[in-house]
């Protein structure tokens, strides 16, 4: 993809940090104040300025009343959510909320994969109906997962393919996150009825790994010819798996039977083929 420009986190430009104590409640808060970073556009000027304040948690009650209300069956229900608005009040909450505020990484990594699936979810249902989430470039002439329309505190924007691959990805290194990041397609990971939070994230990420691994549509061993075929995952993010587990044999025998492992073991199995990758809309119709 190509490089997200405009971040308020370029390093083009100055930057002149200060640190401000103000009064407030009669609590004393520093703020980090970033400002005078200066980017241009049509020959002007622009100053953008960040605000970062003392630490903080997130809340993620109401995602997860979402996700357990429009998530069934690891499928979204896209048309209830256009309805009934659902997804407004979040949207507002994380407009007014500094995600660099959270300390720990592990419920800023539960954040980040949260704010990934709503806001995929959202990408659809703003441009519902569609039979699939890459219809949206037809219709908006944009790649959908290069819009920057995840807006934050600062009037920050953020597209997709910028939390993961520049978030995510090499922030934390951890290859399970491939398994809770859903794109709204078939052949990607099942959504989960609830969200991602940092007491449970863990044994989330290991859940969604063995259900994925397992699910014979995505991958499977062809016992016949030595083979296994794998979701196309495992290529376009091969580098993410193998720099954990050194192969991408060693990544998946985690998760799979003792009975596949030791086939795989015992006639070196080793010649890996890719699926074609569904990007039909993981849609719930109901009955």
């Amino acid at each position: 993809m190509k490089n997200l420009l405009g971040s308020a986190f370029s390093h083009s430009g100055s930057m002149l940090k200060k640190f401000i104590p103000v009064m407030f409640h009669s609590k004393l808060i520093f703020i980090f104040l970033i400002s005078s970073l200066i980017l241009t556009s049509c020959g002007k000027k622009e100053v953008k300025t960040i605000v970062t304040s003392e630490s903080s948690h997130y809340d993620f009650t109401q995602m997860d009343k979402f996700f357990k209300k429009y998530v069934t069956d690891g499928k979204v229900n896209y048309s209830g959510i256009k309805k009934d608005r659902a997804l407004d009040m979040i949207v507002n909450d994380l407009k007014d909320f500094e995600p660099y505020s959270i300390d720990d990484n592990w419920e800023r990594l539960a954040f980040w994969i949260n704010v990934y699936n709503v806001y995929t979810i959202k990408l659809v249902t703003d441009y519902y109906p569609v039979e699939s989430i890459l219809d949206i470039e037809s219709k908006s002439g944009m790649n959908p997962f290069e819009m920057k329309f995840i807006e934050m505190k600062a009037g920050r924007r953020f597209s997709l393919d910028e939390i993961e691959k520049k978030i995510i990805i090499p922030k934390y290194n951890e290859p399970r996150i491939h398994y809770a990041l859903v794109c709204a397609a078939e052949s990607c990971p099942v959504i989960i009825p609830e969200a991602y939070t940092p007491e449970k994230l863990d044994e989330q990420l290991d859940r969604q790994a063995k259900i994925f691994i397992n699910d014979k549509k995505k991958n499977f061993l062809f016992r016949e010819e030595n083979e296994i075929f794998l979701s196309m995952i495992y290529k376009w993010y091969r580098k993410d798996f193998i720099k954990k587990d050194s192969s991408l044999t060693n990544h998946i025998s985690k998760y799979i039977s003792k009975e596949d492992k030791d086939f795989i073991a015992s006639n070196n199995v080793t010649k890996t083929l890719y699926l074609d990758y569904y990007w039909k809309l993981n849609e719930f119709k109901g009955d």
